[in-house]
C-alpha cells in the first residue's frame, strides 16, 4: 500500500504518533522523557507550532498540534532526529529508533478535537495491561501519568505553559477557568465507566478525522499536490541552494573562515563547520543525506551525530558565539 501524501498547509491541526521500531522502548526512563520533553519544547518555538496535547507512554507517543506554517515535515523530521540522536548516545546504540515516519492524521477542530484530547489523555489506561482494574483504581493511574499534559488541563497539576489549552478547553462552556477544568477532568475520565468509541474509526483514507465537507477540501489540496509531486524535488533544491551558500558565507565571515574550509572534511576542532551544519539544517529544510552531500559526503549519521554535540556544546556555552545569535544574523 502506497503511503499517504502529507496535507501541510497554515493552521493544519493534527493527530500525531510514532511508535518504536520492532515496537521497541523509546523511553527507557523518566530521563529519556524528560529529554523528549526539552526538544519538543525548543521545536514548537523554533517551527511555531502549538501543541495542544500530549502523552508519551513506553513504546509509542502521542501529540496534538497545530502547525501555524505549512512546515509539518520539517518540525517532525528536526523533533524525531534530534530525540534519535540523543537516545542512541545515551544508550550506545546505532540505527532506527521509530518504525518508519510518524503517522500523521489532519482533524476538523469543530466536533473532533475534544474527543480527540480525551481519546489522547486515555492512553495511560488503555490496553490490556495498563488497563487493568476498576474504574478507581483506573483513574488514579491516569491522574498521576507525569508524562501527559492531562494533570494540566483537569487541574491537577499546575498547566504547562507551553501547552495551548484554550482550544480544547473552550468546548466545555463559558464560566472561570477552574470550572471549565473540572468539567473537562468529568468528561475525560467518563471514559473511565463506559466504553468510549475511539474518534480515530473514523478517520478517511488514513489521512483526515473530520465532516464530508473538510474531507473534500483536503482531498482537492492531495490533488493539486499529486499532480505537482514530481516538480516538487527540482523546486526544493533550487529553494535551498541559494539559502544554504547565504549561511555557509555569513558563517565563514564570523569565523574568519572561507567556505571551503567550512565543506572540507577531516579537520577537528572545525566549530565554523560544525556550526553552519546546524544553522543549514534549521533553515533549509534539508535531509540529512542532503547535509552529507552538501558537507563533502558525510555519512548522514555523522551530519546527525555533529548536529547533537555542537547543540550540547551551544547549552554549555563551549561554543565561540551562541548559535541563536549567528541564527539571527545569517538566517534572512
Amino acid at each position: 500500500m502506497a503511503r499517504p501524501l502529507r496535507v501541510e498547509f497554515e493552521g493544519a491541526l493534527y493527530h500525531l504518533t510514532g511508535r518504536g521500531n520492532a515496537r521497541q522502548s523509546i523511553f527507557a526512563d523518566e530521563k529519556d522523557c524528560a529529554k523528549f520533553v526539552q526538544l519538543l519544547i525548543e521545536s514548537l518555538e523554533r517551527y511555531d507550532v502549538a501543541l495542544h496535547g500530549y502523552v508519551l507512554m513506553g513504546n509509542h507517543y502521542h501529540l496534538i498540534a497545530e502547525t501555524r506554517r505549512a512546515n509539518l515535515g520539517r518540525w517532525m523530521h528536526w523533533l524525531t532526529t534530534a530525540y534519535t540522536v540523543y537516545f542512541n548516545r545515551r544508550h550506545k546504540r546505532a540505527g532506527h529508533l521509530f518504525q518508519g515516519r510518524y503517522k500523521s492524521i489532519v482533524v476538523e477542530a469543530e466536533g473532533y478535537l475534544l474527543s480527540l484530547s480525551r481519546y489522547v489523555h486515555l492512553n495511560p489506561v488503555r490496553g490490556k495491561v495498563i488497563g487493568r482494574g476498576d474504574p478507581v483504581e483506573r483513574r488514579k493511574r491516569v491522574r498521576s501519568w507525569r508524562w501527559s499534559s492531562y494533570r494540566g488541563y483537569s487541574g491537577l497539576a499546575k498547566a504547562e505553559s507551553w501547552v495551548t489549552q484554550e482550544r480544547v478547553l473552550g468546548e466545555m462552556g463559558s464560566g472561570a477557568a477552574k470550572e471549565r477544568r473540572l468539567r473537562y477532568r468529568h468528561f475525560v475520565e467518563e471514559g473511565l465507566l463506559r466504553e468510549i468509541r475511539s474518534p480515530l474509526e473514523a478517520v478517511r483514507w488514513q489521512t483526515a478525522l473530520g465532516r464530508e465537507h473538510f474531507v473534500q477540501r483536503l482531498r482537492d489540496h492531495l490533488e493539486k499536490k499529486t499532480q505537482a509531486h514530481r516538480e516538487v524535488p527540482a523546486l526544493r533544491q533550487l529553494r535551498r541552494r541559494p539559502e544554504a551558500q547565504s549561511i555557509l558565507e555569513r558563517v565563514a565571515r564570523a569565523y574568519g573562515r572561507s567556505t571551503k574550509e567550512l565543506l572540507e572534511r577531516g579537520k577537528r576542532g572545525n566549530e565554523a563547520r560544525a556550526v553552519a551544519m546546524v544553522l543549514v539544517w534549521d533553515s533549509c529544510g534539508m535531509r540529512l543525506r542532503e547535509m552529507g552531500e552538501l558537507f563533502s559526503g558525510a555519512g548522514y549519521t555523522a551530519v546527525a551525530q555533529m548536529i547533537g554535540r555542537t547543540r550540547e556544546k551551544d547549552r554549555k556555552g563551549k561554543l565561540k558565539f551562541k548559535l541563536a545569535e549567528l541564527a539571527n544574523k545569517c538566517v534572512k
